[in-house]
């Protein structure tokens, strides 16, 4: 049995994504044959998605240890557990910052195009990622470029995907701004919805390192709509499934929303995700309001008049796996 080693974290000041993106990933290892691992700095966020999720053979390291206590950690667990890959996706510092092990397939993912030598595999879900490296310097590195690399959650359906309906008139609205939302974009598109003179039902997805939840309890606590607050959901599949229209950031879950054919308005929240938003949009599969701002009347036309969806997409997390693989062959 091959063993891969996980390396990422979650706080609010980098989200959840990193830590999220490996701890989906290795249901599909597990799922291939694989035993993984994983090795994680204490925050709390990224501690309430490991104990959340039942994730077993996981090393907790203090969240203010040295680069060099970090990799003295890293080393013990492949010496002790002849790990195979050590799987990294660290964007809280470059992997320059690294000595990184040997002995092992090095695998990352990685948006700051900064890679050490010695990386055998990266892999960007972007869809501007080609422009991110200089490719030429690495000539032994295989590169993932595209969004056909998102990792997208294991229970994904397509069958139930398929035979999706929708309802004439939006009833249900789900609000998915990203895990920790630190700029509480989550509270001005409420706001922005609770302008709609409707009995919208409100689904408000947030994560576990969010730290906003009081006010919006404040705020959907003067209002006559329906409503629920979900925080650090495990499975988000079906919530994708049972609205009718949602709003969302540019992460993970865009790429999330789009996978699970639901009608979708994307906010960029960070400078990144303006590239991919504006992709989505071009493909169809979306309708983008703007980076850091919208018109409030669009969002409130679109939500009570949803965009198309997309018809097919290339994503295809499974390839990930069959690269790995490779590396062995």
């Amino acid at each position: 049995m091959r063993k891969i080693l996980f390396r990422g974290d979650a706080r609010p000041s980098i989200g959840t994504g990193d830590l999220m993106s490996l701890v989906t990933l290795s249901y599909y290892f597990e799922q291939d044959g694989w035993q993984t691992y994983f090795l994680i700095r204490g925050y709390e966020a990224g501690i309430k998605i490991i104990e959340g999720r039942g994730i077993k053979n996981v090393t907790v390291i203090a969240p203010d240890c040295s680069i060099q206590e970090e990799q003295k950690a890293m080393e013990a667990i492949i010496a002790q557990n002849n790990i195979d890959c050590l799987f990294l996706e660290i964007t809280e510092r470059t992997l320059t910052d690294y000595d990184l092990p040997s002995g092992v397939k090095k695998v990352c993912v990685n948006f700051d195009g900064i890679i050490p030598d010695g990386i055998d595999i990266v892999i960007n879900w972007d869809v501007e990622g080609t422009t991110y490296f200089d490719i030429k310097r690495h000539p032994k590195t295989r590169f993932l470029i595209g969004p056909q690399y998102i990792i997208l959650p294991f229970n994904f359906d397509k069958s139930r995907i398929a035979a999706r309906t929708y309802a004439p008139r939006p009833q249900h609205v789900l609000i998915a701004m990203g895990g920790a939302d630190e700029l509480n974009f989550t509270q001005k598109v409420l706001d922005t919805i609770l302008g709609i003179e409707s009995d919208l039902k409100i689904t408000l997805i947030i994560g576990a390192g969010f730290l906003y939840k009081k006010e919006l309890e404040m705020s959907l606590s003067k209002s006559n709509n329906r409503h629920v607050i979900k925080q650090d959901i495990k499975d988000m599949f079906l919530e994708y499934l049972s609205c009718d229209v949602a709003v969302g950031a540019g992460g993970l879950t865009s790429y999330e929303l789009i996978a699970t054919a639901t009608p979708v308005i994307l906010i960029a929240t960070y400078e990144h995700q303006i590239g991919r938003c504006e992709y989505f949009d071009a493909q169809g599969w979306a309708r983008y309001l703007g980076y850091r701002s919208y018109e409030p009347d669009k969002l409130r036309h679109l939500i009570q008049n949803p965009p198309a969806v997309a018809s097919t997409t290339t994503f295809d997390t499974g390839k990930i796996v069959e690269a790995v693989n490779e590396l062995f062959t």
